[in-house]
């Protein structure tokens, strides 16, 4: 066997070696990153994390600065549930035929993945907490645990209100009404 063989044949050994390993490191399996999503409307870029000083928010501006921070954010639609749907879905409004604070998305395209059905879908354990879909149209299918709901925070249709007095002021509010 000539030199140059023999300098061919180590190198695809070597190669072949190398491949080996990588496709033998990979293929173990890499522990799954925890994911939060904060899902919010109706805030605009009012933080300090968007140059805003005169908001005080220590929390949201060290996640902020940890995570990813989205500096050209869109709104489909000016309500929440269409603006919800689409982008937990990824298709738009009309795609979806959600235009108002009634329709589910399900019941026009019942067979589509929404971004936390994907993660369940793919091994991740997923739970939602708040108003993540508009509040009166629960998404079942995207969630490893049913709804969850923190006590002291009272479920309205259209917010999430935290202190009693609030609650008892708009429940007077709307009797009298």
């Amino acid at each position: 066997m000539n030199k140059q063989k023999i300098i061919v044949t180590l190198l695809l050994l070597s190669t072949m070696f190398t491949c080996s390993l990588l496709f033998t490191s990979c293929s173990k399996e890499m522990p799954k990153p925890n994911i939060l999503f904060i899902a919010i409307d109706d805030l605009r870029p009012e933080l300090n994390c968007y140059d805003q000083s005169h908001i005080i928010s220590p929390n949201i501006d060290q996640i902020a600065k940890e995570g990813v921070l989205f500096n050209r954010a869109y709104c489909q639609s000016a309500v929440c549930n269409p603006s919800r749907a689409s982008l937990l879905t990824g298709m738009r409004p009309d795609h979806l035929k959600t235009w108002d604070l009634r329709t589910k998305f399900r019941d026009i395209v019942p067979d589509i993945i929404t971004l936390p059905q994907y993660f369940k879908q793919n091994g991740y354990h997923t739970a939602g907490i708040g108003k993540i879909y508009h509040n009166t149209i629960p998404d079942t299918l995207s969630w490893s645990e049913p709804k969850m709901h923190v006590a002291g925070y009272p479920f309205d249709p259209d917010a999430v209100y935290r202190d009693d007095r609030i609650v008892q002021a708009i429940k007077r509010e709307k009797q009298r009404l």
